[in-house]
């Protein structure tokens, strides 16, 4: 065994292969996290070998391990010290396995950014990612249109696929859960279609197959009927192609504006309400109305409001993993899965402390990158780096109204896309070092 390993310290090349596996594992996860994870695992490993900077010698690795810290540490008291006020609904030892969302990628954090590290390499990773969202569009069109439910089955059962069938007001989720995670993930691939379409440097082909996937990926996003999904895709416009596009997008969202006034107003009831309702699917136009909410037995406020009260009862140690649903349907008699913020969610899990110095690090590597993406840029305009930063801030802002960052194929991009912005301060700024 040590023979192997002394080859392989000597034989560089062999991050090579972890780069490819790096890209292999990107284009199979959006089909299969195992797959995905098959390849991604080894490519980390490798990088983690070879990498030349140590994980110390970073301060934003510094953060996060003293976030990871606090987390063992609350988990260490939840399962120990401290009584469980929930004995017989909920168990302690869902701290230990809430860790599986949080520790390894802070490792994969550091594990990423050789991988990440140049604009030929973001680049590389941004098609690899959008070509493997080809599987998700076509099983989310077969689901939708023509009622494709599997199970779908490959390598002699080792992969199985199962698509729910769609009931309404639910939307187009295709491989993935819920149609929240699946318009999470066409936001999160959607910057990424707008600049490959930008790219002037792309042939005939090329450019017509960006934008076969620019058309696909937004008219998924829509069909998921998710309404955070149908604000990110208009968020990144103005993002990736700057502020020459409201010209034209401002004109054309007044005007939705006014259609979904008139849809569900009462004010405008009568013959051109009818027709317009006629025109629109009922999912759409029903979204922005009181039947878009009717079945809502609380509010989303009201649910922030009781996981605030929840927090301050044990701001240091929090409460567990995946005690606020059980906590929460025990208060109020409602099951809701989540607190619907990610922060929130990580305070009452694992406490304060730990909460702030994962928010606060990651909006500092968002703003201090965005200063050099949006306004220190000296070069010419590069799309790809704006819809790098446009995909990981449109999805962060959707955590502050809900959570879908618990989806093994969504944080993994996630932790790739905060990777990237780390070396984009790295590479230009030596006070970011």
């Amino acid at each position: 065994m040590k023979g192997i390993l002394d080859y392989l310290l000597k034989n560089r090349d062999i991050t090579k292969y972890g780069e490819l596996c790096f890209l292999l594992g990107i284009f199979f996860l959006p089909s299969s996290l195992f797959i995905g994870v098959l390849f991604i695992l080894p490519a980390a490993l490798i990088s983690s070998l070879f990498n030349q900077k140590k994980f110390f010698q970073d301060k934003w690795n510094i953060s996060f391990f003293c976030c990871g810290l606090l987390m063992i540490l609350s988990t260490i008291m939840h399962n120990v010290f401290l009584l469980n006020l929930y004995e017989n609904e909920w168990d302690s030892k869902l701290s230990i396995f809430g860790l599986g969302n949080w520790i390894p990628f802070f490792w994969l954090f550091w594990a990423f950014q050789p991988y990440t590290e140049s604009k030929i390499q973001r680049k590389r990773i941004i098609i690899f990612l959008v070509s493997g969202t080809f599987p998700v569009l076509i099983s989310g069109f077969g689901q939708y249109f023509f009622n494709w439910t599997g199970p779908f089955e490959i390598l002699n059962g080792l992969i199985i696929w199962y698509q729910k069938p769609i009931v309404e007001p639910a939307g187009l989720s295709g491989l993935f859960s819920n149609q929240n995670y699946a318009g999470s993930w066409f936001n999160l691939v959607w910057p990424f279609c707008i600049a490959l379409v930008l790219d002037k440097s792309q042939n005939f082909v090329r450019k017509s197959l960006s934008i076969s996937f620019l058309i696909s990926v937004g008219f998924a996003a829509f069909l998921t009927n998710s309404r955070n999904a149908w604000s990110g895709i208009v968020v990144a416009l103005p993002l990736v192609i700057g502020s020459g596009s409201l010209l034209w997008l401002l004109p054309i969202m007044s005007l939705l504006l006014i259609i979904i006034i008139f849809c569900t107003s009462n004010l405008f009831s009568g013959e051109i309400q009818d027709f317009l309702r006629d025109s629109i699917p009922n999912k759409v136009w029903q979204e922005f109305s009181k039947e878009g909410f009717k079945d809502l037995n609380v509010s989303r406020l009201e649910i922030f409001w009781s996981a605030i009260k929840l927090i301050f009862k044990r701001p240091i140690f929090g409460f567990g993993a995946a005690s606020f649903p059980i906590i929460y349907e025990l208060q109020t008699t409602f099951w809701k899965g989540h607190s619907h913020n990610l922060v929130i969610e990580m305070a009452i899990s694992y406490g304060i402390p730990s909460a702030l110095i994962f928010f606060f690090t990651t909006f500092l590597i968002l703003f201090l990158s965005m200063q050099h993406i949006f306004i220190n840029q000296k070069e010419s305009i590069n799309f790809y780096e704006k819809a790098w930063w446009s995909s990981i801030f449109i999805f962060m802002l959707s955590q502050s109204v809900d959570i879908q960052y618990f989806d093994g194929k969504i944080s993994i991009v996630v932790w790739i896309l905060l990777s990237g912005l780390r070396n984009i301060l790295k590479k230009n700024s030596m006070k970011y070092i």
